[in-house]
């Protein structure tokens, strides 16, 4: 299983979580342990942590395949930035093995 993670700064980053859980509710099994956190299983091989940390939004991408895991994090990153609003967020993505 191969992982990365990225710290994304935002001006609102616990709405930023409602709105893509929201989001993907319908198509997805998200697990949701608090209003800070959501695990979103997109693939029987692969998922992703969200966690707001202050005033960033911590994201953990798992997949074991290499390509498909760099695929979900353009998925998320566009996302992301569709429900940005006003400011644009930059993702700074850091592989490592899980």
């Amino acid at each position: 299983m191969t992982a990365s993670h990225a710290l994304v700064a935002s001006n609102d980053a616990p709405r930023l979580l409602r709105t893509l859980v929201n989001h993907w509710r319908h198509k997805f099994e998200i697990r949701r342990d608090d209003e800070t956190h959501a695990y979103v299983p997109f693939a029987e091989d692969g998922g992703a942590d969200f966690r707001v940390e202050g005033e960033r939004l911590r994201i953990e991408v798992r997949h074991a395949d290499p390509a498909q895991r760099e695929r979900l994090q353009q998925v998320i990153e566009n996302h992301l930035q569709r429900f940005a609003r006003n400011e644009t967020l930059a993702f700074d993505w850091t592989a490592h093995g899980a």
